[in-house]
């Protein structure tokens, strides 16, 4: 099964395009906060309009000329996203620390940015300037900290088949949500050769390249479909049968390479989100819980995701 789904584990460039994979925001609707001048709400928390222009104008100072660069390739838009998006995660890591009860200290912070060179070195190609990369570095380490908490413990029971497009893999995972149709394409997709199966069990920590994915963020009953491999066409479509966060495990987390923890770390934000509930500006785009990303629209999403039904198989 893990051969069937492999999937490339690439590590960032760089903070700015890291960013484009961030952890998101849910845009919904209902009582709270008024979204009157706020780039995003995380739960009753408003991140102010403000806030977006500060950063973007503290990133025109720190690189000068970087604005009409910007301009002439046409990706103003993609920063000032990349920036409400770092903004809405590292609320998300504050509330999701509480809750877990994970702290870092300013030693620990100051290494790791040491260990980059110093907070100007560091923060050069990012969003950051020197005097607020401490954030970042503040919650990277959280979320190493969140990773590795749950790294032993996160596991989820399957039911899977794959498709070659990504209009395939919708039309199949409206299909999976219903377990009547889930049991008579998978049967079909087997017989024609399809790698697909029912009932199997993946722990994070023998997955380590699945882990980041939307396969174990997502609820019990939900239905994902994701690219697991953009050259080949691949597309995973899998229902969760069964999400566990207390599975039993012997993986030391301090053998596993801190990039695979703080991805685990972020994917790990994802149920938090959906729980508070976060809403963006129209003007940044729309939240996709796939990618756990600001984008432009529904076409840039990373996947699909449908809620399944509860009905037993």
């Amino acid at each position: 099964m893990t051969a069937v789904i492999r999937r490339r584990v690439r590590r960032p460039a760089g903070l700015l395009a890291a960013a484009a994979v961030a952890v998101g925001l849910v845009a919904g609707c209902g009582s709270g906060p008024s979204q009157v001048g706020a780039a995003a709400i995380v739960g009753d928390n408003k991140i102010p309009l403000e806030h977006i222009q500060q950063r973007l104008d503290s990133l025109y100072r720190k690189e000068p000329g970087i604005k009409e660069d910007l301009r002439r390739q046409g990706n103003l838009d993609t920063v000032a996203r990349n920036i409400a998006t770092l903004s809405v995660r590292h609320e998300l890591v504050s509330r999701a620390a509480e809750r877990e009860g994970l702290h870092v200290n300013e030693e620990q912070v100051t290494e790791l940015i040491d260990k980059q060179g110093g907070a100007e070195a560091a923060s050069k190609g990012t969003v950051y300037d020197a005097s607020t990369f401490r954030e970042r570095a503040r919650d990277q380490l959280l979320l190493v900290e969140l990773g590795r908490k749950y790294l032993d413990k996160l596991a989820v029971t399957i039911d899977f088949t794959q498709a070659p497009s990504r209009e395939a893999a919708e039309r199949k995972a409206r299909q999976l949500a219903d377990p009547d149709q889930a049991r008579k394409v998978i049967a079909a997709d087997r017989k024609s050769g399809i790698p697909a199966g029912t009932g199997h069990t993946l722990r994070a920590a023998d997955n380590l390249q699945l882990a980041s994915t939307p396969l174990f963020g997502a609820e019990k009953n939900t239905v994902v479909a994701f690219p697991v491999s953009q050259q080949e066409g691949q597309w995973l479509v899998a229902v969760i049968r069964d999400r566990r966060t207390d599975a039993d495990g012997t993986v030391n987390p301090e053998r596993v390479d801190p990039l695979q923890l703080e991805a685990l770390g972020v994917r790990m934000l994802a149920p938090l989100s959906d729980l508070l509930g976060v809403r963006v500006s129209p003007r940044y785009g729309m939240w996709d819980p796939m990618s756990l990303a600001v984008v432009p629209g529904a076409k840039e999403a990373g996947g699909i995701r449908v809620q399944g039904s509860e009905r037993k198989q």
